[in-house]
């Protein structure tokens, strides 16, 4: 079973861009501990995704698979969305509305300007 590189960066892209939209659903939508036992998970699962598919190690160090600064910029104006809904009459139907449109925004986002550096995930 051969699998190409570019499948592998967009099942990375698409496993992290999923979890993030849901954490921004969970955080519109929920009072603590419920959104932040969500971030941690989020944080938790984003680096082991980085271990599987070998995107953190010493021969990338420094290098992350990342989108440079923008994809932080694109995210925090989601986070920042949930923030501004979180605990409004329509935090109930525009969170899961809002993990949609950060699940796909983030996931086109990367897809686009993500670096992933197959020479690591190929081993």
């Amino acid at each position: 079973m051969n699998i190409k590189p570019d499948s592998i960066a967009r099942n990375y892209w698409l496993a992290l861009s999923a979890l993030f939209g849901v954490t921004v659903s969970v955080v519109s939508m929920t009072d603590p501990p419920w959104s932040l036992i969500m971030v941690a998970a989020f944080i938790v699962f984003a680096v082991l995704q980085a271990i599987r598919y070998r995107q953190l190690g010493r021969e990338i160090q420094g290098k992350l698979a990342t989108a440079n600064p923008g994809v932080g910029a694109v995210a925090a104006v989601f986070g920042g969305a949930a923030v501004l809904i979180h605990g409004t009459p329509v935090a109930f139907w525009a969170g899961p509305v809002l993990g949609l449109v950060t699940f796909v925004g983030i996931y086109l986002f990367l897809r686009r300007y993500g670096r992933f550096h197959e020479g690591a995930a190929s081993n």
